[in-house]
């Protein structure tokens, strides 16, 4: 509760009127969803712990970020983003949080931010859903702890300027102390990479990050892979991805496979339907495939402010009992976002 107070105080106080140059920007969003789960487990039977009614917070925010003219073409730029639970009484959790200098040479930045592989992801057409985002556990592939689908700490990040409307990205995090005098740490331990063309917002959009885990950090090597691609022009928004995880860290474990997603939305005044299609392949033959559908309808109330109804269906296949007991997941979902 205090940090809450503490994080409205200072919030309030940014946002107050100042006679002063390069003020900061207070910014977020409230995305709330009413939610109806039915979970089905290996035998079909009902999973009552993980069915029924929800009213869920869906990665609601809110941030301040500014950047401040140094001179001879160099600014300070920082970013201290929290996520609200809404819906209830937890903490704040930090989101992308750093410090930085911008200029004719790219942005350097230090503290806690997406992996470029994180970043490279297309546009979501299903506001946050837990069943129908686009992280790979939405598609099936579990929980990717140790996956580049993260939000780091302690990271080192460069972005380059754009060349021809290509910019590269580089991200380096030391594991820092382990309590082992024979692992050193390294800005090598977890390496990210990432080069992306064109804007998400508008025309076509080219992505693919490389992320590399060393044996230090994980206990052994995992490498991981994405590519996106998506086209938007007008009223419509069609993107693809691909992700593929191995390395011996992963081997033989539900983390192990490979993700095809396919979202596609098309706004007709201020309506957008879309649909999601995902499928995973998994490496390890003790482990079930995965598919993933879902529905939606968008209704813009203004450029800030849309409700939206979704409905998305997860499905575990094969007979295999080592991947969890649940099997099947149906959610439909109306919610409303808000912008500010």
């Amino acid at each position: 509760m205090k940090k809450n107070i503490v994080a409205l105080a200072v919030a309030s106080a940014i946002a107050a009127p100042v006679a002063m140059a390069d003020a900061p920007t207070v910014y977020g969003q409230i995305n709330m969803a009413a939610e109806q789960y039915d979970v089905k487990d290996a035998n079909g039977d009902k999973d009552k712990l993980n069915s029924g009614s929800q009213v869920n917070s869906r990665a609601s925010r809110i941030g301040i970020k500014g950047a401040t003219d140094l001179g001879n073409g160099l600014k300070a730029v920082y970013k201290a983003e929290f996520e609200v639970q809404i819906d209830g009484s937890s903490t704040l959790k930090n989101r992308n949080q750093y410090v930085g200098l911008a200029g004719g040479f790219g942005t350097v930045l230090m503290g806690r931010h997406d992996t470029p592989f994180k970043m490279i992801q297309p546009k979501d057409l299903f506001n946050d859903s837990k069943l129908a985002d686009l992280k790979p556990m939405a598609g099936g592939l579990g929980v990717l702890s140790k996956g580049g689908e993260v939000r780091t700490s302690n990271v080192l990040a460069y972005v380059s300027p754009s060349f021809g409307g290509v910019k590269l990205i580089g991200a380096f995090v030391p594991k820092e102390a382990t309590g082992d005098a024979d692992k050193e740490s390294s800005f090598g331990d977890t390496m990210s990479f990432a080069a992306m063309y064109g804007s998400k917002k508008k025309g076509l959009y080219l992505a693919a990050a490389y992320n590399m885990w060393s044996k230090d950090k994980l206990g052994e090597d995992a490498n991981e892979l994405r590519v996106s691609a998506q086209y938007t022009i007008a009223g419509l928004v069609a993107n693809l991805m691909y992700q593929d995880f191995s390395g011996d860290a992963l081997k033989d474990t539900q983390e192990e496979g490979q993700n095809y997603q396919a979202n596609v939305g098309y706004k007709i005044g201020n309506f957008m339907p879309k649909v999601k299609v995902s499928q995973v392949s998994r490496g390890a033959s003790d482990y079930d495939d995965s598919t993933n559908y879902a529905l939606g309808l968008d209704y813009s109330l203004g450029k800030k402010t849309k409700v939206y109804a979704e409905y998305a269906y997860l499905e575990h296949q094969g007979l295999s009992e080592n991947y969890g007991k649940e099997r099947e997941a149906n959610a439909f979902s109306i919610g409303m976002l808000h912008k500010f």
